[in-house]
């Protein structure tokens, strides 16, 4: 069940240990093929693509404006802020309407 989900859940299995072993040709230390059980190749140098993006948003949400965090991202963010706080209020109206016609008939 895990191979189908997740392949490095049963990479270092015992099986592929016994692989590995005989891969081993006159001693230890040499591998006629590349292993499935060994350590990962580690990070790539590459920088990423995205970094740039994140660290201009970083400056843009850490600069002291006096805005609140949640409408440093532009009109956007404030047509959602009131988008919001309108839908709240409109729930509001309506729960005191409910309660008005329950108490009143």
């Amino acid at each position: 069940m895990f191979r189908l989900i997740n392949p490095s859940l049963y990479r270092c299995n015992g099986r592929n240990l016994l692989q590995l072993a005989a891969r081993f040709s006159s001693g230890p230390g040499k591998v006629t093929s590349g292993s499935s059980c060994g350590p990962s190749p580690g990070p790539s140098k590459k920088p990423n693509p995205g970094l740039e993006k994140i660290k201009q948003m970083q400056k843009l949400f850490q600069k002291d404006d006096g805005k609140p965090i949640h409408l440093k991202g532009g009109s956007r963010d404030l047509m959602l802020y009131r988008v919001t706080w309108g839908l709240a209020l409109l729930g509001l109206l309506l729960q005191i309407h409910m309660f008005a016609i329950y108490i009143i008939y």
